[in-house]
């Protein structure tokens, strides 16, 4: 990847996830300020921001333009487990630990955010290889080589 792609990929996904977490966090401080649990709110809050960071990181991060069936089906999972692991962490970091709600959430964001680019690079909305056809071998020829096979 050329270094202009990767600074515009970069930022791309900086602005996705900064309107993402503004979401998340609006949520969630509504439904904290209506008195929903901590990690329940955070729940919540976390899936509101679903379709938002799918189509964002889909059309202007990633410009994925596979089906969209697979691809949402890998990023499905990976919110599950982005959401099992915000939720618990929400939960730990404000009960044995002390922290408040609204550290606890900022902690979880940044924990969770750390590795998506990487997976959705690479797994979510991963090219799909496709066959270059100017290096086609021709029926009968063996690679590399003049002689019919």
């Amino acid at each position: 990847m050329r270094g202009r792609t990767r600074v515009r990929r970069l930022a791309a996904f900086v602005a996705v996830g900064g309107t993402s977490a503004l979401i998340d966090a609006g949520v969630f401080a509504a439904l904290h300020l209506w008195g929903v649990t901590a990690w329940l709110a955070s729940g919540i809050s976390f899936c509101s921001a679903f379709a938002v960071n799918y189509l964002g990181n889909r059309n202007l991060v990633f410009r994925h333009t596979g089906a969209h069936r697979a691809a949402l089906l890998r990023y499905v999972a990976l919110v599950l487990v982005n959401l099992a692991v915000s939720s618990a962490g929400v939960a730990f970091l404000t009960g044995p630990s002390g922290l408040s709600p609204w550290l606890a959430k900022a902690v979880c964001m940044v924990a969770v955010a750390a590795g998506n680019f990487v997976v959705m690079r690479y797994w979510v909305f991963r090219a799909l290889e496709r066959p270059d056809p100017s290096r086609a071998v021709p029926a009968g020829r063996v690679p590399g080589g003049d002689e019919p096979a």
